[in-house]
C-alpha cells in the first residue's frame, strides 16, 4: 500500500469510523489504509467536509479546522467558529496521521494536547530505525514505524493528558549498522520550538566504508580495549609541540583510527552507559564523536585520541575544546632491508647525516646520528631483515637544519666475519613508505 492523500480513499466503516455520539474520530487499518504509510490530515479533514455536507451529519459540530496545510496546521474540537469537544479515538489513530500537526480542544475550549508532526527529509536505509528526545535528558524513544519518520508525537497535555509541555526541545537520530549516522534538531530547518505543526528533521544515511568489524567484534582485541571517558576540566594534550585542552579522551589501545572509529560507533548506538569515567552518558543520545573525511579523520569539539597508530598519525585531525584544528607533526616512516649475511649476533647499522648545515658531516669525529620521533639514535644490531625507524620530519632540527626539510643520510651495516662494511647513500623525506637496502658483500679476508 501507499499513504493516503485522497478522501476518495477512506470510506466509512472500513478505513475511518465516525461516532457522533462519543464525538470521536477512529482510523482503522483496513481496506486501503495500512498502519506504517498513514493517511494526510488533509484526506482526513477534507472526507469529513464532504461527510458533513450531507444530511446524515449535519446535526453534529463540523469535528476539525484547517488553518494551513501546507505547513500542517489542523486543529480538532474546534471547526473555525467553536468548540465542540471532538477528537481522535486513540492513539493508533493519531500515529496513522501524516504530513500535518495537530491541536485539541475541549468543548469549553480549553488546549488539551497538542502533536508535532516530525516528517525527515533524507532517503534512509531501509528498515532503519529513527529515535527521538523531547528533552535534551530522557530516554530516547523510537518513532512507531520504520524507514523515515513522519508521524505524530505529542509535545503538550494538560493536567488530564500527561500535563507536561515539551516543545521547547525535539532532536531526531538516525544510527544503523554499516551507516554514516545523522541527527537533527529543532534549530537545523530554523524553528525554535515544536508545535501543531510540520517540523522537518534532516535525516539521511548512506554507507561508511569505515565500519571494519561486527557488533561480534566488539568484545575481543582490540575492540575490547577502545574506550571512551567524558571529563568536567580541561584534559591537556601536546600536539605538535602545544598543549592543547580537551574533555572527551577516546582510548586508541594501538588500534588503526578505522577500528578505533567502529568502535566508538558501535559505542553511540548503545542504550547504555558509555563513560569509562566516573560520569553517565547514554551512547545513543550522546554526542557525535568522530567523522571521516577521505581517509582523515576528524574529531568533534573536544575530543582526543590517546594511543594511536604511529602509521596513522598525520590522517587525523584534532579539534579541541575551543574547536581549533590540531595536528600531528608529521612522521616519516620507513624501513631498512638487510641481506642474510647482516643479521645475527655481532652485528650493526647506524644512520649518520652525509653533510649538516652546522658542518658535522659524515666522516668528521662530530658526525651526527639521526635521531628518531622519540630521540633515539637510529641504530642498533641487525636482529632481522627489516627494521622499521621513525623520524619527526616537522620538527628535527639536528645539525642546524630546519623542520620540513629532506635530510641526506649514509646507512652503515656491519657484521665482522660475515660481510664486507656497507655505507649506502639515502634520502629521508616526507613519507611513510621509504625503503632503503642494503646489500652484503661477503667477506672473504676477515680473520
Amino acid at each position: 500500500m501507499a499513504k493516503i492523500t485522497s478522501k476518495s480513499q477512506l470510506n466509512v466503516g472500513t478505513e475511518i469510523v465516525i461516532d457522533e455520539t462519543a464525538k470521536t474520530i477512529e482510523l482503522l487499518a483496513a481496506g486501503n489504509l495500512s498502519a506504517k504509510d498513514g493517511v494526510t490530515l488533509r484526506a482526513v479533514y477534507s472526507k469529513l467536509v464532504d461527510l458533513w455536507n450531507t444530511s446524515s451529519y449535519q446535526d453534529s459540530d463540523l469535528p476539525m479546522n484547517c488553518i494551513d496545510y501546507l505547513s500542517g496546521q489542523f486543529q480538532v474540537g474546534f471547526d473555525g467558529e467553536n468548540y465542540n469537544g471532538w477528537k481522535f479515538k486513540d492513539a493508533t489513530t493519531i500515529q496513522m496521521l501524516r504530513d500535518g500537526g495537530l491541536a485539541e480542544y475541549s468543548a469549553a475550549g480549553a488546549l488539551t494536547r497538542q502533536w508535532c508532526c516530525a516528517v525527515g527529509l533524507g532517503s534512509v536505509s531501509s528498515g532503519a530505525q529513527i529515535y527521538y528526545q523531547l528533552t535534551s535528558v530522557e530516554e530516547p524513544t523510537n518513532f512507531t514505524f520504520t524507514d523515515q519518520c513522519n508521524e505524530n508525537i505529542q509535545v503538550y497535555g494538560d493536567a488530564s493528558n500527561g500535563n507536561f509541555d515539551k516543545r521547547a526541545f525535539f532532536k531526531c537520530y538516525l544510527r544503523e549498522y554499516q551507516k554514516i549516522y545523522s541527527e537533527s534538531t529543532l534549530n537545523d530547518t530554523g524553528k525554535t520550538a515544536s508545535g501543531p505543526y510540520i517540523v522537518n528533521f534532516l535525516l539521511s544515511n548512506q554507507t561508511d566504508a569505515n565500519i571494519v568489524a561486527n557488533d561480534a567484534a566488539m568484545a575481543g582485541a582490540p575492540y575490547n580495549g577502545i574506550t571512551v571517558t567524558y571529563y568536567g576540566s580541561d584534559q591537556n594534550r601536546t600536539i605538535a609541540g602545544g598543549s592543547y585542552p580537551f574533555r572527551v579522551i577516546i582510548e586508541g589501545n594501538g588500534a588503526t583510527l578505522e577500528q578505533i572509529y567502529t568502535k566508538i560507533q558501535y559505542l553511540l548506538r548503545q542504550n547504555s552507559d558509555i563513560d569509562s569515567g566516573a560520569g553517565t552518558v547514554t551512547g545513543k543520545t550522546a554526542g557525535l564523536l568522530l567523522e571521516f573525511l577521505g581517509s582523515t579523520l576528524y574529531t568533534k569539539t573536544g575530543v582526543y585520541i590517546d594511543n594511536i597508530q604511529t602509521s596513522d598519525s598525520n590522517r587525523i585531525i584534532f579539534r579541541d575544546q575551543n574547536g581549533v584544528e590540531r595536528q600531528n607533526s608529521y612522521t616519516s616512516q620507513g624501513n631498512i632491508v638487510f641481506d642474510a649475511e647482516h643479521i645475527g649476533a655481532g652485528s650493526c647499522y647506524r644512520m649518520i647525516y652525509t653533510a649538516t648545515p652546522s658542518g658535522d658531516d659524515y666522516g668528521d669525529a662530530t658526525a651526527i646520528t639521526v635521531s628518531d620521533t622519540s630521540g633515539n639514535p637510529i641504530a642498533g644490531t641487525i636482529s632481522s631483515s627489516t627494521v622499521a625507524f621513525t623520524f619527526d620530519y616537522t620538527n628535527n632540527t639536528q645539525g642546524g637544519y630546519s623542520g620540513n626539510t629532506d635530510r641526506d643520510v649514509k646507512i652503515i651495516a656491519v657484521r665482522p666475519g660475515y660481510s664486507v662494511p656497507a655505507v649506502v647513500n639515502a634520502t629521508i623525506t616526507q613519507s611513510k613508505t621509504m625503503n632503503f637496502t642494503i646489500a652484503a658483500t661477503a667477506e672473504l679476508a676477515y680473520a
